[in-house]
C-alpha cells in the first residue's frame, strides 16, 4: 500500500465516524426540561389532572417561552384572586436530573394573569407575580 491509499482510508474513516457522531447528536431526544400543565378536578379536591406535557425534545421554543415568562414576571404586593381556585397548575421539571424547578398556580385576570410560585417546602410560602396579556394568552394557547 502506498501513502495515498492509506491517507484515503484514514479520510474515509474520519468522514464515516464524523457522520455517525453528527447523526447521533441531531437525533438524540434526551429530555432535559418539561412543562406540565394541569387543572384541578372539581369532583376531587386537591387532585390535579395534567392535561398537557411539553418537552424540550418536542418543542424547545415553548419551553424557552415559559422560562422567559417566569423570568420577566413582576412581583405583586396586593392580589385579588381566589387563592384556593387557580385556573391552571404549571410545573417545570428536569427529568434528566429528577428535579422540580418551578411549581406554580395561574389565575387569569382581565389584563394578564397572576402566577403564584411556590417558594418553600409547601404552598404556605408563595411568591405572587403578574404577567402581561400576551404572556397569559401564550399560556392559554398551550392548553388548547
Amino acid at each position: 500500500m502506498n501513502k495515498k491509499s492509506i491517507l484515503l482510508i484514514i479520510v474515509l474513516a474520519l468522514i464515516f465516524f464524523s457522520a455517525g457522531y453528527v447523526t447521533s447528536k441531531t437525533t438524540s431526544e434526551t429530555i432535559t426540561r418539561e412543562v406540565k400543565i394541569g387543572i384541578e378536578k372539581s369532583r376531587n379536591d386537591g387532585q390535579i389532572d395534567y392535561i398537557k406535557t411539553i418537552t424540550d425534545a418536542q418543542n424547545q421554543v415553548v419551553i424557552d417561552n415559559f422560562m422567559m415568562i417566569y423570568m420577566n414576571s413582576k412581583p405583586v404586593n396586593t392580589i385579588d384572586i381566589n387563592k384556593d381556585r387557580p385556573d391552571l397548575f404549571i410545573e417545570v421539571n428536569s427529568p434528566k436530573q429528577s428535579t422540580g424547578l418551578i411549581d406554580s398556580k395561574v389565575w387569569f385576570t382581565d389584563n394578564g394573569a397572576i402566577i403564584g410560585i411556590r417558594s418553600g417546602e409547601n404552598w404556605a410560602d408563595v411568591e405572587y407575580k403578574s404577567i402581561n396579556q400576551d404572556d397569559a394568552d401564550f399560556i392559554r394557547e398551550q392548553t388548547e
